[in-house]
């Protein structure tokens, strides 16, 4: 049995600016990483490792059905405030039902990146 999700992976051939994208529009901090012997990054939120880049030769194709890598943030509209100061495209939602708020814009690779406030939960 799970008890929680413990990172994404993104295959890039951009690792530079894939990093830059998350440490400076996601806010995501640098932080230790085995020497795997390949080149990476791991980014951080607090003191878990939310994101491991992996630096590619060649792009991977999708072949996968993974859709979206979501973060949860206090203040959608704050950070939609600052997206807008920095020049970063996004769309942003309602979640139907009240169930909060939610914006999605692309990383330097096209993946996608949904930022949530959660609003009422259903029991």
């Amino acid at each position: 049995m799970v008890s929680g999700l413990n990172h994404a992976n993104i295959s890039t051939t951009k690792l530079k600016e894939t990093c830059a994208f998350f440490v400076d529009v996601i806010g995501l901090t640098v932080g230790p990483r085995p020497g795997f012997g390949f080149p990476g990054v791991w980014l951080y939120c607090g003191d878990q490792a939310v994101v491991h880049l992996v630096e590619r030769a060649d792009p991977r194709p999708p072949d996968g059905a993974l859709d979206h890598v979501s973060f949860t943030v206090a203040n959608l509209a704050g950070e939609l405030r600052r997206l807008d100061a920095m020049g970063v495209p996004y769309r942003a939602a309602d979640i139907p039902d009240g169930f909060g708020r939610q914006a999605f814009l692309r990383d330097p690779n096209g993946v996608t990146i949904e930022l949530t406030q959660p609003g009422r939960m259903r029991g």
